[in-house]
């Protein structure tokens, strides 16, 4: 009785294990690629941002540049892992548009470095 609990233990924590892989083709929603779209976009919407973080404004909040403009983004301090960044680095950020009683801001997921 003993082995069979603990199989069974076993096999429903295999099971419940999270994945960690995810569907990265095209999505039937669209995604936000510059800060004019992002600007005007609707709460929740997902962006990909390509540009530069030009200048911390504190608690998390950055100003992020693209060719199109300028917009806050919240990037949690738990996704820098030992990233560096630089107001002259090219990143890519991940996220979905945050419509916040004082305005648009970006909540980032992901950071990704691009190579200059």
């Amino acid at each position: 009785m003993s082995k069979k609990l603990t199989g069974t233990l076993i096999l429903s924590c295999v099971l419940t294990l999270p994945t960690f892989a995810a569907y990265t083709g095209p999505s039937a929603e669209k995604v936000m690629k510059h800060v004019s779209e992002a600007d005007k976009a609707k709460d929740d919407m997902p962006v990909e941002l390509t540009g530069k973080l030009v200048k911390s404004l504190g608690d998390e909040k950055y100003l992020f540049r693209d060719e199109t403009g300028e917009i806050e983004v919240e990037i949690d301090d738990a996704l820098w892992r030992d990233i560096e960044v630089s107001d002259e680095t090219t990143v890519t950020l991940r996220g979905e548009v945050d419509d916040e009683w004082q305005g648009i801001e970006i909540e980032i997921d992901s950071i990704n470095v691009l190579a200059d």
